[in-house]
């Protein structure tokens, strides 16, 4: 009889421990906008992540009247199984500081969220007294002029759902969404994921002037009107493993290089309500948009424009961040070893 074929060789060892398949990440927030890293996505859709500094805090909108900042803390997870428990060394938004004035009066208020360190979200500068306000979910909204604020419960998505900060004035809805931290190495840590959207032509004279004032902060910027999205520098995991040599963590590093104006310290601010900075557009009377051709990032026409800058077709946009726990990377191949 012919002889035996050889036996195939064994197979090769994956280069990491088998496991169960990924779990599916969590949904995205409600609408685009920060999450994570924070991963900056911006009016026109472009992308950018943006590292900062322990404890710092920066300016996300600066506009007439409103004023939005978010405290950033470093924080680890894990990635999934496939990956080998690899621990990626990254950062959140955990806190939010927002100071509107009313359209009328001019009475300033202030609202922060800190979901880590209840009780909160408290307003302060309520009329009919000092103290500040707590809001429960579910309670009608805090009303005054035109700004309204509430605390909404939803179900759903990873770790059983949101609690969710509504704040919006005559110009802009925004949403700051405490969720936890999907594998983070500390249970029960929370981050908040912003939504931002204007409900008027952010380019539009602004009242009582009748001139023009550009919205600015990381994501503010970007409402330019121009159409055109910019992305800026991501953390690319695979990429971060092999130049940090290839070990069992990773540190993230972008600062959001090429799609913004300026450098992240620009945009940091000096305490948690704080409107003034670099591109502070809080009380100013005019101020341009930016020159998006100085912005050195990846420029693509993100939908035609078929007004002049600052038409409806360019402005009806969300913007916000998502956290570093939702990078798309997570699910790719892992790298071999």
């Amino acid at each position: 009889p012919p002889p035996s074929p050889p036996p195939s060789p064994p197979p090769s060892p994956p280069p990491f421990p088998p496991g169960p398949p990924a779990p599916p990440p969590p949904p995205p927030p409600l609408s685009p906008g920060l999450t994570g890293d924070p991963h900056l996505h911006f009016a026109h859709g472009g992308e950018a992540d943006f590292r900062g500094e322990d404890g710092a805090v920066y300016n996300m909108l600066s506009h007439t009247n409103i004023s939005v900042n978010g405290a950033w803390e470093m924080a680890s997870f894990l990635l999934p199984l496939h990956w080998g428990g690899m621990k990626v060394r990254g950062s959140f938004v955990t806190d939010a500081y927002i100071v509107v004035k009313t359209a009328s009066s001019g009475r300033t208020i202030r609202v922060e969220y800190s979901p880590n360190q209840p009780p909160t979200p408290l307003v302060h500068g309520l009329p009919g007294g000092s103290a500040a306000t707590r809001l429960h979910a579910g309670e009608p909204a805090v009303a005054v002029e035109d700004v309204r604020i509430s605390l909404e419960a939803r179900k759903g998505g990873q770790g059983g759902g949101a609690e969710v900060l509504q704040v919006s004035t005559a110009g802009w809805k925004l949403e700051a969404s405490a969720r936890l931290i999907w594998r983070s190495t500390v249970p029960g840590k929370k981050q908040i994921d912003l939504s931002l959207a204007p409900l008027r032509d952010p380019l539009g004279p602004q009242p009582p002037t009748g001139k023009m004032v550009a919205p600015h902060g990381l994501i503010g910027q970007s409402y330019d009107g121009d159409g055109i999205a910019v992305d800026g520098k991501q953390d690319k995991y695979k990429d971060l493993w092999k130049a940090q040599g290839g070990g069992h963590e990773i540190v993230t590093q972008a600062q959001a290089e090429g799609a913004i104006e300026g450098e992240g310290d620009d945009y940091k601010m000096a305490d948690f309500f704080g409107t003034d900075f670099k591109y502070s557009r809080f009380a100013v009377a005019e101020a341009p948009v930016r020159d998006v051709s100085k912005l050195t990032g990846v420029h693509r026409l993100a939908r035609p424009t078929t007004g002049a800058p600052g038409s409806a077709s360019t402005w009806k946009v969300s913007s916000g961040t998502i956290g570093d726990d939702e990078r798309e990377g997570q699910n790719e191949p892992a790298p071999s070893r």
